[in-house]
């Protein structure tokens, strides 16, 4: 029997020199049965060269581009909307997947007919940096509840979903302007079971100077000032300690990305809030990072969970 098509969606934006690399991960799949679907969001660069290349050494790649540049939530439900595949997977132009990605995914889901949406593990590379931080989905099966305390799934470039499950939750929401998969998540965990691949499968890139989501702290602050009113229904139905939990949870994500960006005086209003609401282990340890340089920071991290191993 024949397996069923996997679209895989890949938004990208100026990005010719790193778009290659995700491309031939994405084709390197053990799995028979992808397209590989390019969204390119209003590119000025060589983009459009590239993909003519790809386009024409392989039929599994299709090539939508657009003008002017509309956001990669846009993008994606763009993709969305031209996969012709029963599943759907992300892989963000800047990322990587292993070569058996797709097939650890497909395996989950074959044997479960009420999981929609399998995420799977990471490795998380900081440009600059020489280690690797791994990172896997703490998402339970019904994790309807549990995504509403915090991100439990992951990026999006580690998920694989339903093509109809996403398209009936609505996509990605093009109003956001960061957070925009945990926003998914948590819509599509109040429709289906989730799956995970208790190991990394993608190389996701941190860079300092590429412009990413990841990087813009204002973008972040109204990000979860938007959720916040989003999902008050859901949020109100929650007990006064989860309230609690992702309150502390959302404080320090926005103390993180302060840190991040170079506002340790930022991180250290976030962190104060959090521990106003609850003292813990993570609201210590940030509050402690606030006062070193990221690349210190990383490093503890690193002989850190070199100790543990």
């Amino acid at each position: 029997m024949n397996k069923p098509l996997i679209s895989v969606v890949i938004p990208t934006h100026n990005r010719e020199n790193l778009l290659p690399r995700a491309i031939d991960s994405a084709l390197k799949q053990s799995y028979p049965n992808f397209e590989i679907v390019v969204v390119s969001d209003g590119s000025c660069d060589n983009t459009d060269a590239i993909m003519e290349k790809y386009c024409s050494d392989s039929d599994r790649i299709r090539y939508i581009s657009y003008h002017l540049a509309k956001g990669g939530n846009y993008a994606r439900n763009t993709g969305i909307e031209a996969a012709k595949g029963e599943y759907v997977a992300f892989l963000d132009d800047d990322d990587e997947w292993h070569a058996d990605k797709l097939e650890k995914q497909y395996a989950i889901i074959e044997n479960d007919d009420n999981i929609g949406l399998v995420a799977t593990g990471i490795n998380s590379i900081q440009e600059g940096e020489d280690f690797i931080t791994k990172f896997i989905p703490s998402a339970e099966y019904d994790a309807s509840k549990q995504i509403l305390l915090r991100n439990c799934i992951g990026s999006t470039t580690t998920v694989m979903v339903k093509k109809e499950l996403i398209q009936s939750v609505g996509g990605f929401d093009e109003n956001l302007g960061a957070l925009q998969d945990y926003d998914c998540w948590v819509r599509l965990c109040q429709i289906t079971r989730v799956g995970v691949v208790k190991e990394p499968c993608v190389e996701y890139y941190n860079y300092k100077s590429s412009g990413q989501i990841s990087g813009c702290t204002d973008k972040y602050e109204a990000a979860v000032a938007y959720l916040e009113e989003k999902y008050k229904i859901l949020i109100e139905r929650l007990s006064e300690g989860e309230k609690k939990e992702r309150k502390v949870y959302f404080l320090l994500l926005l103390a993180k990305k302060a840190i991040r960006n170079g506002a340790p005086k930022l991180a250290r209003k976030y962190v104060k809030a959090a521990s106003a609401i609850k003292i813990n282990k993570d609201v210590l340890v940030c509050w402690g990072a606030t006062f070193f340089s990221v690349h210190a920071v990383n490093k503890v991290k690193s002989i850190l969970r070199s100790m543990k191993k």
